[in-house]
């Protein structure tokens, strides 16, 4: 016979944070969890007595979530108050330094499909996001755990089994009647053991626990009051004391007392040894071990009369009765169309190397995300493969590994390299998600073997090309083997990312336009859209023109590389004339300043060469600068000047008009597409000396003039280059492109 379905509605879940001198991590994990997948669940946050901002956090989701406070630096006492706010029918538990992948809690949910699952716990990820720190674990009553398990240890679900299934305190569910039956944590335990416990105790009543191959949580492991930025727990009298403590209330007459005495010396050597190495490698200062010594000598004495004695610390009702509450339904983000996976790649993001792709395609992934789309992010890392939630987005920094599969066509090794690695990743996502789309810039060809691979539809984002780059580097071009070996794949390599890409995104008409020229490649409607890049605003307050030196200087403002696309050759000689006839006009430079110009040396060290003295020290060279820095220049400077050879957009032209500054910059690309010339800023014609000269002194001479169109150039920004309407466009342009590939594309891959 066929079972007929449950009409039964699904149970509802309370999730439980406990959280305590980690603030800026909770606010990270509360934003994860409005991309999860699941409906009807609350959140509820326990915080502990440190002062760090956490109350400013809670404000922040005051009436979306329910937060209590524990002034005991005590995590089960947390947890029980946890219980006690908790209204769901299932209680999940997840660390403040823990981030939930959006399938993980439908995931947990669903272990609770039969009335004796009373707990269930799902895969845990370590700090890196690529290492599984806990699965199928089983503990004894020794608490002594056994990681070599290839399956979950369904066969020790019966009560007073020697060894148990357990579950991790960061990634564990239990149903809140059973957790109440039992009589929720044992306040015995500071931490440490404290989920343990209750495992056991849960089997011992007649309840099964459930261990899951999925329902992934990424737990960072930061440091706390227990443990160091290494990873290291200093505070061991919890620990040692309530391994004694979990071994005498649980032993049912497993073992004499004499073999959990025995067990336990060995264990207070072995932790002894492990803290001697941390203080012989200089992580910890040699008066840890007298303190351990002590610690040891208190937590045998407590351990042991407390675990004879068998009295344990359990919910007490008037914990129960104080924090009871309602259930809270939380507010997910979700869009009214419904959610999509979006891909990101880019060799340039924060942290790392960042141009002008790296900041769009940060501001790009953050819009989507900000929508309630899940948003990944495959970048280049450092050491070993790392995933972080960094505002919204999963952003996945793979170091590199050498390719696994020989390309069938010609591309240089590197590039095959780092894009096959990018696909690797990409791969990994697509097992638990379905991937929509993914986005990459041309430049490098980047996602050439995701292209390859035909798995997954790509969006290409049109910028500078290489033929572009080559045509502004004549002194490279010259070099035959490079041509040949690196320049030429690489140029057709574009050629077939612009003719098979499932999407083309250009940012500019023009870079649109002249890639047709100069490729030969059609890039029509509805295969391409001219979408133009937007950037969130960066003036405080808005529109602000206030000056931040205050020394009555007129300051003129540059900022980029300095290297002959730049214009900075042009910019260079076009200064010591302004600087003669203007006395108060002061110029910064801000960029990387040690490029090799055309004679091998920086513009810089020659052009300072030709200055007297004086001229001299009103020309500023400030090399490269972060983004607080970047945005006092910019905030503080009258006049922003980008005289490019070539751009495909003008990224720097948005950044100043946010701070209503008027802009000179050339008639060519994209530029004339950010600049209304006459009205926003003013446009000089390429390479030309005189004609950028003139409109710098115009509005030099001309303070009305400035204002009028700095004025326009905020109203500009607003108007066109704010960052929704192109995070609305790159979802529409990778929707349709993902239509295009067809509905089943990228699914497990």
């Amino acid at each position: 016979m066929t079972a007929a379905p449950s009409l039964a509605p699904a149970p509802r879940v309370s999730i439980v944070i406990c959280t305590d001198g980690r603030a800026a991590a909770l606010a990270n994990t509360l934003r994860c969890l409005l991309f999860l997948d699941a409906e009807d669940f609350e959140v509820c946050v326990v915080r502990g007595p440190t002062e760090d901002g956490i109350a400013e956090v809670l404000a922040q989701w005051d009436g979306r979530i329910k937060h209590a406070r524990n002034p005991e630096r005590n995590l089960s006492v947390s947890r029980n108050i946890g219980i006690a706010m908790a209204a769901g029918e299932i209680i999940a538990f997840i660390d403040d330094d823990s981030l939930p992948e959006p399938a993980w809690l439908e995931q947990i949910r669903a272990a609770f499909d039969e009335p004796f699952v009373g707990g269930a716990s799902g895969k845990v990820m370590d700090h890196t996001g690529y290492r599984a720190q806990h699965l199928y674990v089983t503990v004894d009553r020794l608490g002594k755990a056994n990681f070599d398990l290839e399956a979950p240890a369904d066969y020790f679900n019966f009560p007073l089994s020697f060894s148990f299934p357990h579950a991790l305190g960061c990634n564990s569910a239990f149903r809140r009647e059973a957790l109440i039956a039992i009589g929720g944590f044992d306040e015995e335990f500071e931490f440490f053991l404290d989920e343990t416990d209750v495992c056991c105790r849960l089997v011992d009543a007649g309840w099964h626990m459930r261990q899951l191959s999925d329902a992934v949580v990424l737990h960072k492991f930061l440091p706390s009051a227990i443990r160091n930025e290494d990873r290291v727990t200093r505070v061991l009298y919890p620990v040692l004391k309530n391994k004694i403590y979990f071994s005498l209330v649980n032993n049912k007459g497993h073992y004499p007392v004499r073999r959990a005495i025995e067990d336990m010396t060995a264990f207070v050597a072995e932790q002894r040894n492990g803290l001697l190495h941390h203080v012989n490698a200089g992580r910890l200062p040699a008066s840890d071990i007298d303190r351990y010594d002590a610690d040891a000598d208190r937590a045998w004495e407590d351990g042991l009369v407390r675990g004879l004695a068998g009295q344990r610390r359990l919910l007490r009702p008037d914990t129960e009765a104080a924090f009871r509450a309602p259930f809270l339904p939380f507010s997910r983000l979700v869009p009214a169309d419904g959610r999509e996976v979006f891909v990101f790649v880019s060799q340039e993001y924060p942290l790392g190397r960042l141009g002008g792709v790296g900041r769009y395609i940060h501001q790009m992934a953050r819009g989507v995300a900000a929508m309630g789309h899940h948003v990944h992010v495959l970048t280049v890392g450092e050491g070993h493969d790392r995933l972080d939630f960094e505002d919204d987005v999963w952003v996945h920094r793979m170091a590199p590994h050498p390719a696994r599969q020989t390309p069938t066509f010609d591309v240089p090794p590197n590039i095959w390299d780092h894009s096959s690695n990018m696909l690797r990743a990409l791969r990994g996502i697509a097992q638990r998600q379905r991937v929509s789309a993914v986005y990459a810039p041309i430049w490098d060809c980047e996602a050439i073997a995701i292209l390859a691979d035909a798995t997954f539809p790509v969006v290409l984002g049109l910028q500078t090309t290489m033929r572009f780059w080559l045509d502004s580097k004549p002194e490279v071009a010259v070099d035959p083997d490079q041509r040949r070996y690196f320049f030429e794949p690489m140029i057709a390599l574009e050629t077939r990312m612009l003719r098979e890409a499932a999407g083309v995104h250009a940012i500019s008409a023009a870079i649109r336009r002249d890639i047709v020229q100069a490729y030969g490649v059609a890039l029509d409607p509805p295969r391409t859209t001219v979408l133009p890049l937007g950037l969130e605003d960066w003036a405080d307050p808005p529109g602000t023109q206030a000056q931040l030196r205050g020394d009555g200087a007129l300051r003129l403002l540059f900022v980029g590389r300095m290297e002959a696309r730049k214009g900075i050759a042009v910019l260079l000689a076009s200064l010591p004339d302004l600087l003669a006839r203007h006395p108060t006009l002061e110029v910064d430079l801000v960029g990387d300043d040690t490029l090799p110009g055309p004679d091998g040396q920086p513009y810089r060290v020659a052009f300072q060469a030709s200055l007297s003295a004086d001229l001299r020290a009103r020309v500023h060279f400030h090399g490269k600068v972060d983004d607080g820095a970047l945005r006092a220049f910019y905030r503080d400077c009258d006049i922003f000047v980008a005289p490019s050879r070539y751009e495909s957009f003008g990224l720097i032209l948005v950044e100043s008009m946010m701070f209503a500054k008027p802009a000179v910059a050339c008639r060519v690309g994209g530029m004339v597409e950010v600049i209304e010339d006459g009205v926003s800023g003013l446009l000089a014609e390429v390479d030309d000396v005189a004609s950028l000269l003139a409109a710098l002194e115009r509005l030099i001479s001309d303070p009305a003039l400035r204002a009028r169109l700095g004025a326009a150039a905020r109203a500009r920004y607003e108007r066109h280059f704010s960052p929704q309407p192109m995070a609305e466009g790159i979802v529409a342009i990778m929707r349709a492109a993902s239509q295009r590939a067809g509905a089943d594309t990228g699914r497990g891959a």
